[in-house]
């Protein structure tokens, strides 16, 4: 399990991806290799954030172009957010359980994509 300082630094190693891949409960979401890592490396794993994103957030595409998602994990729990990346909040979501180290963690959602900003 990584830390904060640790995951955040190895996010910034991810600038593109090799692989585009499907998310389970949504097939036209996808997502890019530094998405499935930090999915993998969160705590004990955050895909729970991916099945969130797929169900809740995507279906918000055909009304947006654009959207950043917020995960700020504090004290063992998380707020999930939505914007449209000018500040317009779109979408709020409590999580009363995570192990995601804490921090602001920042996605978007684009194309049916879910990446990290460095990959955009």
């Amino acid at each position: 399990m990584k830390n904060r300082i640790e995951l955040k630094h190895e996010l910034q190693n991810f600038t593109g991806t090799e692989t585009w891949w499907r998310h389970n409960l949504n097939r036209a979401m996808t997502y890019t290799d530094g998405v499935k890592f930090f999915a993998e490396n969160a705590g004990g794993g955050a895909y729970w954030f991916l099945d969130v994103v797929a169900t809740e957030v995507f279906p918000m595409l055909k009304d947006e172009e654009f959207i950043v998602v917020v995960l700020h994990s504090f004290d063992n729990k998380a707020r999930l957010s939505a914007d449209d990346g000018n500040g317009r909040d779109l979408w709020q979501r409590d999580i009363e359980y995570t192990d995601c180290p804490e921090g602001v963690w920042k996605f978007y959602l684009t194309d049916n994509v879910l990446l990290l900003p460095s990959e955009y």
